[in-house]
């Protein structure tokens, strides 16, 4: 089994390029885009905002375990529980090493406690990320985004991943 459902390597997410997936149909694309951009650092699977209340746990892990029998390079996972304490404790409980929960609620402290005495990673925002929304996205953007990181800066003015292709002005 090639992906890890475990803390991210420190409290920084260098190295990682996340991919927002919605489906099984994403995931694979994610993984084979990361192959075919031959990207040796780690990928990162990142689910939809808030997914704990609406898709939940056992849908978030069975996804991942299907990714983790066809995929060919490691990845890590991070579910989103918004501002749900009980949601980010019951993923915690399922066995979930690294979730997000907004700072803001009253209960982060001490989830966050709970999640490090656990050896697992909270993390407090969602990390930039490509936003796989099909049939927008095509394989080439993903490859493009493992290949030369496209999406790692924001635009100042409208706070999205700044996805214009770098071109080689060199003579």
């Amino acid at each position: 089994m090639l992906t890890e459902n475990r803390p991210l390597f420190s409290s920084s997410s260098a190295g990682i390029r996340y991919v927002c997936v919605h489906d099984r149909a994403g995931v694979h694309m994610a993984l084979r885009a990361a192959g075919l951009a031959e990207y040796g650092g780690c990928i990162g699977l990142l689910s939809p905002p808030g997914a704990v209340a609406y898709m939940g746990v056992g849908w978030w892990h069975a996804l991942m375990n299907d990714a983790a029998e066809s995929a060919r390079q490691p990845f890590v996972h991070v579910l989103d529980c918004d501002s749900s304490p009980a949601g980010a404790l019951m993923a915690l409980r399922c066995g979930q090493q690294t979730a997000i929960l907004r700072p803001q609620n009253p209960q982060y402290e001490t989830i966050r406690a709970l999640y490090a005495q656990e050896k697992a990673t909270l993390l407090p925002q969602r990390p930039p990320s490509f936003n796989l929304i099909m049939p927008l996205s095509a394989i080439s953007s993903l490859v493009g985004y493992f290949a030369h990181g496209y999406c790692q800066h924001q635009h100042p003015e409208n706070n999205v991943p700044d996805t214009r292709q770098k071109k080689d002005c060199s003579p």
